[in-house]
């Protein structure tokens, strides 16, 4: 522990993990801010720290969802994009602002975004 006093928790304490903090942390992930889904590729997985990436937690008490959730994500992500391309509209802040009072990851002021039909080419 580099010399740190270690904390000690009692039973009934809460510990939270700031998640948001550990996924942007430029130690574990250069550029956080940079869209970069390749940092995620099979080639790339093998550099990612052990447990800098937990979005479903780790371990016995993981979330029993992980599969779901993603397995939702992919479908609804692919029915929305089949059909529409997402568009920036003026109400959208850029860079997006995440609110500060919240635990959960809330844009301020909303998430505003357009859907244009696509058009296909024939």
């Amino acid at each position: 522990m580099n010399g740190e006093k270690p904390v000690h928790l009692e039973k009934g304490d809460v510990l939270w993990l700031p998640i948001y903090g550990l996924h942007r942390d430029k130690q574990f992930y250069p550029n956080p801010d940079r869209f970069d889904p390749e940092r995620f590729s099979d080639e790339n997985k093998g550099s990612i720290y052990p447990y800098s990436y937990i979005p479903f937690g780790s371990g016995p008490r993981s979330c029993i969802g992980n599969r779901f959730a993603l397995l939702e994500t992919k479908t609804v992500l692919f029915c929305i994009l089949s059909k529409f391309e997402i568009t920036v509209v003026e109400k959208s802040p850029v860079p997006l602002k995440l609110a500060r009072d919240q635990i959960n990851l809330l844009a301020e002021g909303g998430f505003w975004f357009g859907l244009e039909p696509r058009k296909y080419s024939t």
